[in-house]
């Protein structure tokens, strides 16, 4: 029963999610240097819907004050090694975002870019079961009606998306998240690419990083994407493995942390978010540093990962 009713929520996912993957073709429509417009609506109707846009100010209270929550506009970036939870936050997240008011959620939209093809929807699937008061499958799908997602392959396809998306930002004026994971998966395909010449290593990088930018900006959305660090995890400083280790790891790494994506990318990210987890094989706990770029604050948080997702300590 349990197979059947995942399988069913995979087809109604996939169908909803179609609109993005197929609404265009870069096999036969190339690289556009300007973003390819359908008729758009007229500009007072179109400011009316994006000043519309539901506020994510009660997105994740634990994780954001009221004055640090993410505004229209801004790009926050999830930094750490694999398994560090960067994924399991966006789940979290999301679930914060589609469930219905009436349940604690914000009942908005969400896009999912998924550059890793390692979305799992029915792990989605499972926490929004276990975050409803009554969960049943008319329920579920209402949920999963106000989500998106799409794949991609390549920094290349990842760039036509982008330009894809505007007609779609227009006509959801309650699409209000996008989520990217992630946008350091094909850093090293790219630098293959691009030879010995920064610059053609980084050219698509940073056609992505100012399209992003620019989306967010004029379509009053808020982005979140990871990045995987590159380089092995500082050791916490001296001391036996405690409860306290995941956060000394966390803000080890914000002082070890070298930035080595494109400088375009570099300037638009306002926030960024260390992650790391205590090694014990005995722990779940999950730690995280936030940094504000601009004024420098920093603050910790320690969470771990349930069958329900996100629960911070």
């Amino acid at each position: 029963m349990q197979g059947t009713w995942c399988t069913h929520v995979q087809r109604i996912l996939l169908c909803y999610s179609s609109y993005v993957v197929n609404s265009y073709r870069p096999e036969t429509d190339g690289i556009p240097h300007k973003c390819p417009r359908a008729k758009q609506p007229e500009r007072s109707t179109l400011l009316a819907r994006l000043e519309g846009r539901s506020s994510l100010k009660e997105i994740e209270p634990h994780l954001f004050a009221d004055e640090e929550s993410p505004l229209h506009g801004d790009i926050l970036e999830f930094h750490g090694p694999e398994g560090t939870g960067k994924t399991e936050m966006l789940y979290h997240l999301t679930a914060r975002c589609i469930l219905p008011k009436s349940e604690g959620g914000l009942e908005v939209e969400v896009l999912f870019i998924d550059t890793d093809y390692r979305f799992d929807m029915l792990r989605l699937v499972t926490i929004l079961e276990r975050r409803l008061s009554q969960s049943c499958e008319d329920t579920v799908k209402c949920c999963l009606g106000r989500f998106f997602v799409v794949h991609c392959s390549s920094s290349t396809q990842l760039l036509l998306t982008l330009y894809s998306l505007e007609t779609m930002f227009c006509s959801h004026p309650s699409l209000c998240l996008l989520m990217l994971d992630s946008l350091s998966a094909f850093y090293w395909v790219d630098r293959a690419n691009g030879g010995e010449r920064v610059h053609l290593q980084e050219s698509v990088l940073e056609r992505c990083s100012r399209l992003l930018e620019k989306l967010v900006r004029e379509y009053r959305l808020g982005l979140l994407a990871t990045t995987q660090s590159i380089m092995p995890m500082p050791k916490a400083s001296d001391g036996p493995e405690g409860p306290g280790s995941a956060c000394s790891r966390a803000r080890d790494t914000r002082v070890d942390y070298v930035p080595y994506l494109c400088k375009a990318w570099q300037q638009v990210v306002k926030r960024r978010l260390f992650f790391s987890k205590d090694d014990s094989k005995t722990s779940n706990q999950f730690a995280l540093v936030s940094r504000h770029l601009k004024n420098n604050n920093l603050k910790n948080h320690v969470f771990i990962i349930g069958e329900s997702g996100v629960e911070f300590c």
